[in-house]
């Protein structure tokens, strides 16, 4: 796991020093290593310069500086990730005649593009961002992840391109100006976390999901800039063998998690899973036990307040793998204290993220480099409570549009006290599909709410923000809780999940792995029957026969409880005071096209009804200036 940085194009007398602080904004990313190359324009070629910041994990020799080029000098690469079957692959190309000097994954990978160019990405297993230059033609190559584990963001003005690991390097470039985007602040203000490729800084864009970009020199320091995908809904489609039964599918998917986890494993630094106490991260630490020997660490993050704690839960996992067990007590003022920094961490503002950043920090300090994590278990395995709703919204959208637009306005008129209650009509009104279950269900707030907040022109942009309402298409062929699933996969995992896990744990210089959000399971899931993963009361039926009889049977039958903060019963105590004297900056509010009184009122308004409102709202709002405000972004 790395930091990555370069600089593409019109040079200028400072280039140079702008990848410094690039690179110097990315140390926490990759404390052990750094390096740079550069190559100067040429009269056929721009200038080129890549940056990176190592953390190493595989061959922790010299051996795995970056970048790294091939013995010819033909090709270099900077590399941030993991290649799972990097063992495989090396294989592969040895039998080909090629000789490596190093036991990296990142020769591989290099070697990979080196003999297949772009189709490399089709054999690769593993989370990664990286860019390979061609040295003969001055051309880069630059990729991204099937799912997004690992970001990457960039920006191009007139002939000079620029990208990097995090948002925050493009900012101490000095070559990006700290505006707002206007289309970022209100993707924030629906969702809570920006959906990419917008991002909350006017003009830096995140590469999707499963794409790749090539940059192109065309002569006269023009740069050709495309952007493509390599997936092809390959997500959408699944490949699960056709014909398998029930039980069958069963035992492929134990097969698979079993080989997931330990290829998730490969690593030459210390590894420990986080353990909430719910049945995913449970999981995690059950398939270790099936694949390892060794005594693994596992962390939870405990409170005193009992209804969000699920300490005793993942007691009862640790002892019965026998795991070295370390819990991390969180109160309200070591959340005071640690907050700026935590908001700090964060790539862009989000309103989740700070549980990642608390239990990182520990973790690393109990001596761990690597963490396994259960994320991505709720969107395969359906356990949100989005999956039985889409259903039940399914169902209901079958009576005229008439009828539920009639019920839906007057249900608005006399029962619309809580943020659920007006989702509920929302819903009423809406198609039907899966998208809008999804996009409804994680909205934080309506369109007119969003309207009410900005402070002029917030109607321009709904046309594109709004579509995101609307990526509900069925691309499961009817099969509902499916379509759930990519739409939780490509919108709350990608952009809030994953994004928040790589920023909040490599803010600690923390590598965190996802074996649910591995290619292959992703795959082998969305291609078996929705119905399959919602059949009886049970949650999440299908992992849990999967699992067969490795967890206890509490964890495994007991209601989902979600691993949140205490932040309703916080921010009306100890936090209360930083938020309303944030709140009362009403030039801050103004400088980022916010209306004060209408944020102001959000939260008196959580104040008086805090379990109608809910605390993200004002949670949201409060992040999104202090993060503007540190980082000096204005509209």
């Amino acid at each position: 796991m790395c930091g990555i940085a370069g600089i593409i194009g019109n040079q200028g007398p400072d280039a140079e020093v702008r990848l410094a602080h690039m690179s110097s904004a990315l140390t926490h990313r990759g404390p052990d290593d750094a390096g740079v190359s550069l190559w100067p324009a040429s009269e056929a070629l721009p200038y080129s310069a890549f940056a990176h910041r190592r953390l190493s994990i595989i061959d922790l020799s010299e051996a795995g500086h970056q970048p790294m080029s091939t013995p010819d000098e033909r090709f270099s690469i900077i590399f941030n990730g993991e290649i799972y079957n990097y063992r495989t692959l090396r294989k592969e190309l040895q039998a080909e005649g090629v000789q490596f000097k190093s036991h990296t994954d990142t020769e591989v990978l290099l070697q990979l593009y080196a003999h297949r160019g772009t189709e490399c990405l089709r054999w690769l297993r593993g989370m990664f961002a990286f860019a390979v230059r061609n040295n003969e033609t001055g051309e880069v190559f630059i990729a991204r992840d099937h799912l997004g584990i690992k970001p990457l963001y960039y920006y191009q003005t007139g002939n000079l391109f620029i990208f990097a690991s995090e948002l925050r390097p493009l900012l101490a470039s000095g070559i990006v100006p700290r505006r707002l985007s206007r289309a970022g602040l209100i993707s924030y203000l629906q969702n809570g976390s920006v959906a990419s490729p917008d991002t909350i800084i006017e003009d830096i864009r995140l590469l999707q999901p499963g794409h790749y970009m090539t940059v192109k020199p065309r002569g006269d320091c023009a740069l050709e800039v495309k952007e493509i995908s390599y997936t092809e809904d390959w997500i959408a489609r699944g490949s699960a063998p056709t014909g398998l039964d029930r039980g069958a599918a069963v035992e492929a998917l134990r097969d698979a998690l079993k080989e997931s986890v330990r290829v998730h494993l490969v690593s030459d630094v210390p590894l420990g899973p986080f353990l909430s106490g719910g049945i995913d991260s449970s999981a995690i630490v059950a398939l270790m036990s099936e694949v390892t020997n060794e005594r693994p660490k596992t962390f939870s993050v405990v409170f005193a307040e009992e209804k969000f704690s699920e300490a005793v839960h993942a007691r009862r996992v640790a002892k019965k793998f026998d795991t070295e067990h370390h819990e991390i007590h969180l109160s309200e003022q070591q959340l005071f204290e640690i907050l700026p920094a935590a908001i700090a961490a964060e790539d862009q503002p989000t309103m989740d993220g700070i549980n990642t950043f608390v239990v990182s920090k520990a973790v690393k300090e109990a001596g761990i480099t690597v963490a396994l994590s259960g994320l991505g278990g709720d969107e395969l395995f359906a356990g949100y409570p989005t999956f039985r709703r889409a259903l039940r919204l399914q169902s209901v959208a079958r009576f005229p549009n008439s009828l539920r637009q009639g019920v839906s306005s007057l249900g608005e008129r006399i029962w619309n006290r809580s943020v659920q209650q007006k989702k509920l009509w929302q819903l009423l009104a809406s198609d039907g599909s899966a998208g809008v279950a999804c996009s409804v269900s994680r909205q934080l707030f309506s369109v007119d709410e969003v309207d009410s907040l900005l402070s002029k022109n917030g109607s321009l942009l709904y046309a594109s923000s709004a579509s995101l309402m609307s990526r509900g298409e069925d691309l499961q062929g009817g099969d509902t809780v499916n379509a759930v699933s990519i739409c939780e996969l490509r919108g709350y995992m990608a952009n809030t999940l994953l994004r928040d896990t790589d920023c909040m744990s490599m803010a600690h210089s923390l590598e965190v792995r996802v074996p649910f959000v591995d290619a292959e399971i992703v795959r082998l899931v969305l291609g078996l029957p929705g119905a399959w993963k919602l059949n009886g009361g049970r949650q999440k039926p299908l992992l849990q026969d999967a699992l067969g009889d490795l967890l206890p049977s509490e964890v495994m039958h007991r209601p989902k409880m979600g691993f949140t903060l205490p932040f309703e019963d916080w921010m009306q105590s100890r936090l209360r005071d930083e938020i309303e004297m944030t709140f009362a900056d009403e030039s801050q509010f103004r400088s980022i096209g916010l209306q004060p009184n209408a944020v102001q009122g959000i939260w008196r308004q959580f104040l008086r009804a805090p379990q109608a409102i809910g605390w993200s709202r004002p949670w949201a709002l409060y992040v999104l200036a202090r993060w503007c405000s540190q980082h000096q972004v204005t509209l």
